[in-house]
């Protein structure tokens, strides 16, 4: 019964798997530093683009609001929201540059490795 529903829908196996794409994920640990998930989610991105770049690029990468969008799925508004919350939690610096401006990321991988470590729960032995 469920298979004549969903054929008559036109929802099929094939549909599915190309809707279900490439999967987006980020690191459950950054959500009690960062706020939220939306901001985990972004910097989560961010860290991982950061670890793609060239060295050369004293880590700075540049990111459109429609990039952000297509790769984490997140309003123009949710990304203002997390950028702010980033920036104010020293995680994130930003910075425009040429004409037309283009908004450039680094991440801070210190103020995140400390962030983590003052809410490291000491391991008893």
């Amino acid at each position: 019964m469920k298979n004549r529903a969903a054929a008559a829908s036109g929802i099929t196996a094939d549909l599915l798997l190309e809707v279900f794409d490439l999967p987006v994920s980020f690191h459950r640990c950054l959500v009690p530093i960062t706020g939220g998930v939306t901001a985990a989610l972004m910097l989560s991105q961010a860290i991982w683009t950061s670890q793609t770049i060239e060295p050369s690029d004293n880590g700075w990468f540049s990111r459109s609001q429609e990039q952000w969008t297509e790769e984490t799925g997140l309003s123009r508004w949710e990304q203002e929201t997390a950028r702010r919350a980033l920036r104010s939690a020293g995680f994130l610096e930003e910075r425009r540059v040429g004409m037309p401006a283009k908004l450039w990321f680094r991440v801070r991988p210190e103020a995140v490795w400390r962030a983590l470590q003052s809410r490291a729960v000491p391991v008893r032995r």
